[in-house]
């Protein structure tokens, strides 16, 4: 099992705030949602980069 890390970052407010709702909807808030989302985003954006 590979360890989690740590990451901080900046981002547009408004970016952020559509971000949340959609994931928030499809995670329905269980424990770690919001890097659960995250993950899943940046695992699609290296998938459509690779093609």
């Amino acid at each position: 099992m590979s360890k989690n890390k740590r990451v901080t970052i900046s981002i547009n407010n408004d970016i952020d705030l559509d971000f949340r709702k959609l994931a928030s909807n499809k995670m329905l808030f269980k424990t770690g949602w919001y890097s659960k989302a995250i993950e899943e985003a940046m695992l699609l954006w290296i998938e459509k980069e690779n093609k």
